[in-house]
């Protein structure tokens, strides 16, 4: 199976390896039901809706792509695809119109918009 995870998606945050269960911090209350934009180096744009129950979609090229989303130390780890895991520092909330430069722990860099 060919799966395609573009640069700037690998946000990702996500419940198969970075949450537990249990209580989410503070934080994470500030990501449920927001939509971020996601610009990659190569300038590709994703759009990120996170769910409430930890599902996050990303919009890209016309394709949609679920994965899971999950708070670790103030991180924001994503997981696609049931295996792929990415995490992002988030020690505070991106507010609307904010604009951040963060890199992964897999050292991709992307600029997210709120």
């Amino acid at each position: 199976m060919n799966r395609i995870i573009p640069l700037g998606l690998c946000l990702t945050v996500a419940l198969a390896g970075c949450a537990g269960g249990g209580d989410r911090p503070q934080s994470a209350a500030g990501i449920a039901g927001r939509t971020l934009q996601v610009t990659a180096a190569n300038g590709q744009v994703s759009t990120l809706s996170f769910g409430s129950d930890g599902g996050v979609r990303a919009s890209f090229n016309g394709r949609d792509v679920s994965g899971r989303w999950a708070m670790e130390k103030q991180r924001l780890c994503f997981t696609w695809g049931g295996s792929f895991r990415e995490c992002w520092p988030y020690a505070t909330p991106i507010r609307r119109g904010e604009t951040r430069s963060i890199t992964s722990d897999r050292g991709n860099v992307v600029k997210v918009r709120g």
